[in-house]
């Protein structure tokens, strides 16, 4: 049965929420999502939605896959990110190649306008989906980082946050603590192996998700100087589909000068009681496996076990 790549329209919102939902139901992956969620993704800075994402369909105009092109763009390196996602029953038929050569078109059209003197093509999927796997590597694609995901589970037994001398947490306050974040992940991640500055208008959008939680979040501070930070999400519709209260640790951020210290562990502790408290049974999170700051092996002492493993592929465009 033949297929038809098109790009995305506002009425394919519902459709293309439960194609990603029927792919995690059999992937496992917790990437399932929801119509706000979704909507809100569609919206993020240096993205349109009606040219940056595609939609296959089906001879009777139903959709049955779709990829989205996001970008993250420095002034020294930019990144495309993507993953098609197909519905169970229309795998393996050749879709995800379609959508992978639209997307693969649509980032060459857009590197034309971005002033990066390094643009790079990524997609991602975990190490056992093999098929996805071979899917990349016949597309020119090579292996670049592998990210484990992690869960702590339950959420008993925690130890006590030891902050080092001086050194005081507090829930990070939207509005107030804005600039002095963005310095912080800046100078956190500028040794990253993808890093791009992050923006005011990128840590905006992201803080304004439903799925931000300011009071479950925290803050570092020597004297007046925000130095660090733990961002964490919960996502209600997650619950079901886990089978458990779950908070999300997004970003775990240490300016250089306080690094070594104890500062990291102790910030991702203070959180971890607090999503406790707040009615969480586990937390989960990602992490890059050569991280610089050997990140993973401060979650593993905290109590966080990798489940699976992310691979990015990619490629750079000229």
């Amino acid at each position: 049965m033949s297929v038809t790549i098109r790009n995305y329209r506002d009425e394919d919102l519902q459709a293309v929420v439960e194609v990603i939902n029927a792919a995690d139901s059999v992937d496992q992956l917790d990437e399932a999502t929801s119509v706000a969620r979704l909507r809100q993704r569609l919206g993020q800075p240096d993205f349109d939605p009606y040219r940056d994402v595609f939609v296959a369909t089906d001879e009777d105009a139903h959709v049955v896959g779709h990829a989205r092109l996001e970008l993250d763009t420095g002034p020294e390196q930019s990144f495309f990110y993507t993953t098609p996602t197909v519905h169970p029953d229309w795998r393996e038929q050749g879709i995800e190649r379609q959508l992978l050569e639209r997307l693969w078109k649509r980032a060459h059209e857009r590197r034309r306008d971005l002033r990066s003197s390094r643009v790079y093509f990524h997609a991602y999927c975990a190490v056992h989906q093999t098929v996805t796997v071979a899917l990349f590597e016949s597309f020119g694609l090579q292996p670049m980082r592998y990210s484990p995901y992690m869960v702590c589970q339950p959420l008993d037994n925690l130890a006590q946050p030891q902050l080092p001398p001086g050194i005081e947490v507090r829930p990070y306050v939207q509005g107030q603590d804005d600039q002095s974040a963005l310095k912080t992940l800046n100078e956190s991640f500028a040794d990253d192996w993808e890093f791009v500055p992050t923006t005011m208008e990128t840590l905006i959008y992201w803080t304004a998700s439903s799925t931000f939680r300011a009071e479950l979040s925290r803050v570092a501070l020597d004297g007046d100087e925000v130095i660090g930070l733990c961002l964490c999400t919960v996502s209600e519709d997650r619950f079901k589909r886990l089978g458990r209260r779950d908070g999300h640790v997004n970003v775990l951020a240490v300016r250089p000068p306080y690094g070594r210290r104890g500062l990291g562990s102790a910030l991702l502790l203070t959180c971890l009681h607090a999503l406790k408290r707040a009615g969480m049974e586990s937390a989960t999170l990602d992490t890059d496996i050569d991280n610089p700051t050997q990140a993973m092996s401060l979650y593993e002492r905290v109590g966080f076990r990798e489940v699976w493993r992310w691979v990015t592929y990619g490629r750079e465009i000229q």
